[in-house]
């Protein structure tokens, strides 16, 4: 009878405690392995504004391709879904007009703005909010960018056994631009460090430290160990 009891109490507490884990993990956890720590107030922030109020600076290189590109109206747009370039993306891309690492990045101010604008556009996908959750549940979706251009939306489970329920690993998306004949090099994938950041007008995925802010597209130098 004891050893029935025994059993018993720790079934229920068990259970208690998948139940706070759960809880906890509907409320803060992000599918990547992240917690969110955005504030209310950050919630309510234009997708410019998040932007440029980190703290930690992360997206400087995006924000000045923004200014540079009057692109506030484009990012603050409602409804739209925006993979943002950390500043490892755009410094990528910067060195890649010249044929060696020795030599500066080429300044931001000195490309093209009709190249930049167009970059910029690769990113954002208009009048739709794609979340992991979805990307996930869609697996392989096709959308259009703010271009017209084609882009591949992969989600991918963190459930890898069919039928199984338990959970192996993280939930995660990954970005596909499809080549352009003539003006991109590759069909361009990038992964995500973060998913689902909310604006007040967008839901935002920010793309991971090996991501190029180049899409794939053709520059004056190039190779291909670089994407």
């Amino acid at each position: 009878m004891k050893n029935y009891i025994s059993k018993k109490n720790i079934i229920i507490v068990f259970g208690f405690v998948c139940f706070a884990i759960a809880s906890c993990q509907k409320k803060d956890y992000f599918n990547d392995g992240g917690l969110s720590k955005q504030s209310d107030a950050e919630k309510n922030m234009s997708t410019y504004d998040f932007l440029a109020s980190r703290k930690n600076h992360m997206f400087d290189s995006l924000v000045k391709i923004i200014d540079l590109t009057n692109g506030k109206a484009l990012v603050n747009q409602a409804n739209i879904t925006f993979y943002a370039c950390p500043n490892s993306a755009v410094m990528r891309f910067q060195r890649r007009f010249f044929p060696s690492d020795k030599q500066a990045p080429r300044p931001l101010s000195k490309i093209g703005v009709d190249t930049l604008t167009m970059l910029l556009k690769r990113f954002i996908l208009v009048n739709d909010k794609v979340s992991l959750e979805r990307a996930v549940a869609d697996k392989d979706k096709a959308y259009k960018d703010y271009n017209t251009d084609s882009l591949v939306i992969h989600g991918i489970s963190g459930i890898t056994n069919a039928g199984s329920s338990v959970r192996t690993g993280a939930d995660y998306m990954t970005y596909e631009h499809r080549k352009i004949k003539v003006k991109d090099s590759v069909n361009y994938t990038a992964g995500m460090q973060t998913h689902n950041l909310i604006t007040a007008n967008a839901i935002l995925h920010v793309l991971s430290d090996g991501a190029n802010f180049s899409g794939g597209f053709k520059l004056k130098y190039f190779r291909i160990n670089d994407n």
